[in-house]
Parts: structure tokens; sequence; C-alpha cells
């Protein structure tokens, strides 16, 4: 049996931000946590002046990139759980800590590290998600990444999904550097949506669809253009709906591993590791077709020719081929390889891969990836 989940309302313009107020009081909100970072505060504060004046507001800014279980617990003992809505505006660590936050309002002596997508938690409390990046997924999945010490959790609940996405362009950044990583991850989200093996005809529709329109468009969202930052806005929570309802895969695990040894951001880590895991997953016959049908879709003639093609984009958006394009030296990579391997492992996406991974296959892969 597949059980898909998406968020009950999705709303797509750019600048509609500055007029949400209708859709908030359709919704019987009258007070809102917003939960947000100091840079995105800083960007967003002006447009939502107007808006915000119109209900009471209380604003926690102090959210950091990859958040940690420890503050989460220390700052949902300080904020008021009298409100209507959570409105988390920013990428997917803010999304993550706001879905956070709103399980540790709900059940106060809950440990973040039992959450799981068996049990049910009823939410008083209304998550509406503002994406301010164009390539997390968070706004529409039910999934938490958290670190807890020197590891990072991937846990999930399907009632995390928001409620209400609000998905303005406009408040998404103007760095090359930061629109190429988050439109990386959400191409790899896409091509592992597709190789999962709960995945099902409706998350490849919308993870093929999301595949194409991401590949023509990210470096021209890079660029400026405003269409193109349209389509990879709309494009990005296409593919969370996608990873949500099917699982991610090997890719993912080796990035959270390698991601969280490193300290390298989520979409460079996963998206070292894409190429590598297509060619280790196209040993399944199922899967191999499905990546024939995608090369097809954009234009190769198979798969040696889609992997060169992701190779290409790689380069003209900046995002690193090869581990050691990030200054980590091959004696470093040997020497917590053993811990590399450990970790990824034990990652629950793992579990979601085609094709069984022993040790041994992952440690080639970080190899090959050097």
């Amino acid at each position: 049996m597949s059980i898909f989940q998406f968020p009950r309302k999705i709303i797509f313009q750019r600048d509609i931000l500055e007029d949400i107020t209708p859709t908030l009081k359709d919704e019987k909100i009258s007070s809102i946590l917003v939960i947000t970072d100091k840079i995105v505060r800083g960007k967003v504060e002006k447009k939502l002046s107007s808006v915000l004046k119109n209900f009471d507001v209380i604003v926690y800014d102090d959210v950091n990139p990859e958040p940690e279980i420890k503050q989460i617990e220390e700052v949902s003992k300080s904020l008021s759980s009298n409100v209507d809505a959570i409105m988390a505006i920013g990428g997917g660590s803010v999304i993550d800590f706001a879905k956070s936050v709103l399980i540790k309002m709900t059940y106060p002596d809950k440990d973040l590290r039992d959450v799981n997508p068996f049990e049910k938690l009823d939410f008083r409390i209304k998550l509406i998600a503002v994406p301010t990046t164009s390539g997390t997924g968070s706004d529409a999945s039910f999934g938490i990444v958290l670190t807890d010490g020197d590891r990072k959790l991937a846990l999930a609940n399907y009632n995390l999904v928001p409620e209400i996405v609000i998905l303005d362009s406009s408040v998404t950044p103007d760095s090359a550097k930061i629109i190429s990583a988050t439109g990386v991850d959400a191409l790899v989200h896409s091509f592992e949506a597709i190789a999962s093996n709960t995945s099902t005809i409706l998350t490849d529709a919308l993870a093929e669809k999301s595949i194409e329109i991401i590949f023509h468009n990210l470096e021209k969202s890079i660029k400026g253009n405003e269409e193109s930052r349209d389509l990879m806005h709309l494009s990005a929570t296409m593919a969370g709906i996608a990873f949500s309802n099917s699982g991610t895969a090997l890719a993912h695990a080796l990035g959270h591993s390698f991601g969280s040894t490193f300290h390298i951001v989520h979409g460079i880590s996963v998206g070292l590791f894409l190429t590598h895991t297509i060619e280790f997953n196209s040993r399944d016959e199922a899967i191999k077709s499905k990546y024939e049908k995608i090369a097809r879709m954009l234009g190769f003639s198979d798969i040696s020719s889609l992997i060169e093609g992701i190779i290409f984009l790689y380069r003209k958006i900046g995002q690193p081929v090869r581990i050691r394009e990030l200054g980590i030296q091959e004696r470093d990579l040997n020497a917590k390889m053993e811990e590399l391997v450990s970790k990824a492992m034990m990652d629950s996406e793992i579990a979601f891969n085609p094709v069984i991974a022993g040790e041994d296959d992952l440690r080639k892969i970080f190899t090959d990836a050097f």
C-alpha cells in the first residue's frame, strides 16, 4: 500500500508574500510564531511588515545552519505555544527547525531522536512554510534532518508536512553559490526519488518533470533570469513532494555521511555522489530503464552520456565534481574512510536504494569520487 502525503495548499506567485493576509485570515489565524534566521529576516521583513501588523506575531530569528537537537530543545522551552500557526521563512534548516519546534511545543517530553513515520502526531498549530531557497524540498516533505553531535539524523513523520506552502521566488537569494547548491540538491532529490525502491508512477512523474525543468533552468536562474527562478522554485517543491513520498537513496546516505564528517554544505555533498550512484544503480535493469528514459528526455543517447551531461552542468554552475576540488587531501579522506562508511551504512536512506550496497561498495564510491 502506498500512502501519499501532500501540503494541503500551495500558493505560487512572485511577490505573493506581500499579499498573504487574506490567506491567513481564511485559515482563521490571528497569532503567529515566525521562525527564521537573521539574514532572511533582513531580506523579507519589509515585505512582511504590512502583512504581519494585522496579527499577533512573535519572531524567533536565531536559527543556525544544520540545526542541533540541543538548541531546539532549549529554544522550545522558551517560546510560547499559544499561537495559531508557525510560519517558517527560510531554507531547509529553518523549516526543519520549525517542524522540530512544532513537535516539542505539542509534545514537550518527546525525544526528537524518536520521531518516526509509524506514530500519529496530532498538531493543533498550523505549519506554514515559506521556502527562501529553491532546493531543499523541506516545505513539501514530512522529513527533518537534524544534527546530533557529530552525526546527521534523517527523521520523518507524515503529519509534519506543512499545511500551507507559499512559493515566492522574489525572496530567493541572488548568490550563485547558494542557487547552485540548492538547485543541485533538488536535482539529486529527483533522481533519487526515481531510483528509490518505494517509487511509484506518481512520484516518478513529479521527479521526471523536476529533472527536466532543473536541468534546463538552473544555470539561467544563477544568471538572474526571473522566469527560470520561478520555475526552479516550483520544481524544487515538486521534487520535495516526489522524494517525500518515495524516499531518497544512496547519494543521500553518502552525502549525509560526507557532509557531517567534513562539514560540507548538504547540496554540494549529495551532488558529489549523484553520478556515481547512477552508475552503481544501473546494474538494476528496472532502474537502468528509468535512467535511459531520463537520458532520452534530456537529449542524451545513453546513461554514460547522461552522466557526462550532469558533469558538464556541474562545471557550468560551479558544483564540484570531485572531492579533491573541495581542498580535501586523499590522506584525510582515507583517514576518515571507516567513519564515512559506518555513518553511511547507518543512514536510514540507504534502505531505499534499489541495489544493496555493502561496505566495500561504499568505500569504492568514496574513493572513486575523490
